[in-house]
């Protein structure tokens, strides 16, 4: 018997909609390689998603990860976001590099609370 998929959720945000599909297919193939099952992509076209919205909808769709390309608008919050979302065993995957420089810390291994 298959094991489920672990949950991704994306997160886009875009000043035109050519980059928001540009940053759609990103986190779609990054989904796809690494064997993730995408529950959905959250589209900030206005950027009014918080930090605590995208951990809401991460926690309602049981992901396990939340992918971000670096030209999304939170990339530049992802140190934050990735701090917000691990206390709820969510991972954060940045995508590239965000427009502007941030220390980066990755999460590799966090367990999924129950």
């Amino acid at each position: 018997m298959n094991e489920p998929q672990p949950v991704a959720l994306g997160y886009i945000a875009a000043h035109t909609s050519a980059q928001a599909q540009q940053q759609r297919e990103a986190v779609t193939a990054y989904v796809q390689a690494e064997g993730l099952a995408l529950a959905d992509v959250l589209d900030d076209a206005r950027d009014g998603l918080t930090i605590s919205q995208v951990t809401e909808t991460a926690r309602n769709h049981h992901a396990d990860v939340v992918v971000v390309p670096g030209s999304a608008r939170l990339a530049e919050a992802y140190t934050r976001l990735a701090f917000e979302l691990e206390k709820h065993g969510v991972r954060c995957t940045l995508l590239g590099k965000s427009r502007t420089p941030r220390p980066v810390r990755t999460l590799s291994s966090v367990q999924r609370r129950p």
